[in-house]
């Protein structure tokens, strides 16, 4: 845990020492447990890498699956997850198949039936990609199941403490997920060079964008901005009327291409009918999304999944980004082109709740016109 060089209270610097101890604490038992159950690996031949989470949870992971690939890559290497087989977001529909063989996704199987099956594949490692708000006795939890399916295994280990958070939102600095999951394989030997994300496009998936670009005769890159108005949480929106204010400033001159699922609609029907705007909500899965913003010069996004989508196709992004959880955890990339809107001094942030009781003021704190003079800025870099 990193904390800012700046003065502190004493009653900061007591509550930051319980969050410090609180979290050694938990990764010296995990550590410990891991050093006496588990054994090192040196060449395995099958590996079970465990991630689980949506859209998002699974684009970060995906450098830290690559470079298990890029260590291993004559083992046999299936995942681990739960999003539901006829998810649109799981990883065997995101994650290029050169960097796994199998998807195995437990979603309704009782835990009898998968032991069995992971018992009976026989792994020789096991790689936990922890969520990073997992609590400690979960982590435990599996620490001890992983120990029944292979001798060898790594990556338990607590990350976010749930206490005193508005002290630690003013104090802390929080690695983004991508950052947090590449630090921990660097830990355990394993290289991550770059941020590689290697999604599962195919031919027929260009064809389908590219006819859809064509179509509307907006196949110049640097005409377009792709706008992702929606989000599942409600708190995570930005005022659509914000987002209108946007587009009257670019639609003029550039392309307005807005992008989500189809439950984004409703909101990209209340737009006012301005020119040059092409809407491809619910018309694309997440992978022709990317295809999609992979067509435009820049992004400007909800803390949602093409937020995370945008950057894994290196389209710079304008993230909007409520107080409701730690500053930092799910921000994209670090890079001159990304750039992060977050409140500050919000007396209710770090909420972490699904339903805000305070009319959204963390949102709507960020102002129209401080978003469009960075969206300029990015746009003078294309």
């Amino acid at each position: 845990m990193q904390i800012r060089k700046q003065r502190k209270t004493a009653g900061s610097r007591f509550r930051l020492m319980l969050v410090i101890s609180y979290q050694r604490i938990c990764n010296f038992v995990l550590g410990a447990f891991q050093k006496l159950l588990y054994r090192r690996a040196n060449s395995p031949s099958r590996i079970l890498i465990f991630r689980t989470g949506s859209l998002g949870d699974n684009i970060c992971a995906m450098p830290a699956i690559n470079a298990i690939r890029k260590k291993f890559p004559q083992a046999r290497i299936d995942i681990l997850t739960n999003a539901g087989k006829t998810n649109l977001v799981t990883l065997d529909k995101l994650l290029s198949p050169a960097c796994y063989d199998t998807i195995i996704d437990y979603l309704g199987t009782s835990i009898s039936s998968l032991f069995k099956k992971l018992r009976k594949n026989g792994y020789e490692l096991v790689v936990y990609l922890p969520q990073v708000d997992a609590p400690f006795l979960r982590l435990v939890r599996d620490l001890l199941f992983f120990r029944f399916i292979s001798r060898s295994g790594f990556g338990w280990e607590k990350t976010t403490v749930m206490f005193f958070r508005q002290t630690q939102e003013k104090y802390v600095i929080f690695q983004n997920e991508i950052s947090r999951l590449n630090s921990l394989m660097e830990r355990n030997g394993l290289q991550v060079l770059a941020d590689t994300f290697i999604l599962n496009t195919s031919q027929a998936d260009e064809t389908i964008v590219n006819g859809i670009f064509e179509k509307n005769r907006i196949q110049e890159k640097r005409k377009n901005i792709a706008v992702v108005v929606g989000a599942k949480r409600p708190q995570n929106r930005w005022p659509i009327g914000y987002f209108i204010q946007v587009i009257e400033h670019f639609h003029t001159q550039y392309n307005m291409v807005l992008i989500g699922g189809p439950e984004d609609r409703e909101l990209t029907n209340s737009l006012p009918h301005f020119e040059n705007i092409i809407d491809l909500t619910g018309e694309l899965t997440p992978v022709q999304s990317a295809l999609a913003l992979q067509h435009c010069t820049l992004a400007i996004s909800n803390d949602t999944g093409p937020m995370h989508l945008a950057y894994a196709v290196g389209t710079p992004v304008i993230a909007i980004f409520s107080s409701r959880d730690f500053p930092g955890k799910w921000y994209p990339p670090a890079s001159p082109k990304n750039k992060v809107f977050r409140a500050e001094n919000i007396p209710c942030s770090v909420c972490l709740t699904e339903i805000c009781n305070n009319e959204y003021i963390c949102v709507k704190a960020i102002e129209p016109q401080t978003v469009i003079s960075a969206m300029e800025d990015v746009l003078q870099m294309a």
